[in-house]
């Protein structure tokens, strides 16, 4: 039976190991009246003037005019643009999130792995660290079976931590005094780095993801993130 029970618990382990496959999870959504792109020359800036000669607000913008591009705009480069594109983005404080889950004590043949260890992997845009192991040192008796081949209870898994929430928005307006608005998106992301620069460009990716997309949509973009 221990023999079987091992099996049944490597099984689940390679399984857990596949799920691992980090993403940004991004809600985009818009509204646009977005004629069909006939290589109109664009310029980008911040909806806040604060943002004007700000190197962050150049590297984001980079990543928009590269998507942009992409349908068939082209940049300005000092001559008159047809369209403006407006950006603004930001991070809030974060909300505390506790979840409380049961988890196996003492996993594995005869009380554990024979005084393992634990293996950590840790993935910067998420921010925090990720037990695959468990030490023999939370074996209890009171968890096995007397002869030790599988548990008889589970003990609660408490985690707190903070997710932030980011976000994106994009205006596209001709370069005209009183023109209505062509093009108003947003893309908005939850997770637990507050590093803005480190996700933009997974965000970014999401929001031109079938762009310019349905008026009045919203939809849910998931992107892998390569492993490192």
């Amino acid at each position: 039976m221990g023999k079987i029970y091992n099996f049944i618990i490597s099984i689940a382990l390679v399984a857990l190991l596949a799920s691992c496959t980090q993403s940004i999870r991004s809600n985009v959504s818009r509204f646009h009246q977005l004629p069909q792109p006939n290589g109109e020359k664009i310029a980008i800036v911040p909806m806040d003037p604060a943002y004007n000669g700000s190197l962050e607000f150049a590297n984001y913008a980079a990543l928009v005019g590269n998507e942009l591009g992409r349908f068939g705009y082209v940049p300005a480069n000092g001559e008159e643009p047809d369209l403006i594109v407006e950006l603004e983005f930001g991070v809030d404080d974060g909300k505390q999130v506790t979840r409380v889950s049961p988890s196996m004590i003492g996993m594995g043949y005869y009380g554990g792995y024979y005084g393992g260890y634990y293996s950590r992997f840790y993935r910067p845009w998420y921010g925090y660290y990720s037990p695959y192991y468990y030490r023999s040192a939370f074996y209890h008796p009171a968890y096995w079976d007397p002869f030790g081949y599988y548990p008889l209870g589970m003990a609660p898994s408490v985690r707190t931590y903070t997710n932030y929430t980011r976000h994106l928005k994009m205006v596209i307006k001709p370069n005209r005094d009183g023109a209505l608005n062509l093009y108003e998106g947003e893309v908005q992301s939850v997770g637990r780095n507050s590093n803005l620069h480190e996700v933009m460009p997974y965000m970014v990716q999401a929001f031109f993801t079938n762009f310019p997309g349905e008026s009045g949509s919203s939809e849910r973009i998931s992107v892998e993130i390569p492993e490192s």
